[in-house]
């Protein structure tokens, strides 16, 4: 991050996404903490992730009533697709992402809204604006989120991994 110049103050510049490392997927075992009849072992490295990915998920609000509910659900599916292009998915990236397409299924509900009233009225511009400033937002967070899980997947592909099920057919072979 560099810092700019502008009006008189410093302002941090946010990378572009050409800037931008490409990061391959974090290679990871699907018997990974399970046992030999694949169920998940006590020492289950993802089942403490569990709550708090939960807790992400229902931010968006998925499971409310009526309009917002499908806001939600919007959101939910935007979020899920969104996470499975980015290298890593920890807490602070999934946080993140879930802003981003919180940001972008609110973009698409004011620009459908402003569509309805018309872009030749007050109201319909008015929504087409607000539109804009979502996505805006939404385009900030998808460089940010990205940036941040290009960072965070380095370190984690450091981490030793123990493949249970690799080791338990290396045993067998002996």
């Amino acid at each position: 991050m560099s810092i700019e110049h502008s009006h008189g103050a410093a302002r941090p510049t946010l990378p572009r996404s050409g800037d931008l490392a490409t990061v391959p997927a974090a290679e990871h075992s699907r018997t990974e903490g399970r046992d030999a009849h694949g169920r998940f072992t006590s020492a289950n490295p993802w089942s403490g992730a569990s709550k708090w990915r939960a807790l992400v998920s229902e931010g968006l609000g998925r499971d409310l009533e009526g309009k917002a509910g499908e806001l939600g659900r919007r959101a939910h599916r935007l979020y899920r697709a969104f996470l499975a292009d980015l290298p890593i998915d920890c807490a602070t990236v999934r946080s993140l992402v879930a802003q981003r397409a919180r940001a972008a299924a609110l973009a698409d509900s004011y620009a459908l809204r402003g569509a309805e009233l018309g872009i030749d009225t007050s109201d319909g511009a008015a929504a087409l604006a607000e539109a804009h400033r979502w996505d805006q937002r939404a385009e900030r967070l998808a460089v940010t989120s990205l940036d941040v899980a290009t960072k965070l997947a380095g370190p984690a592909r450091k981490r030793p991994v123990i493949d249970l099920g690799k080791a338990i057919a290396e045993a067998a072979k002996e």
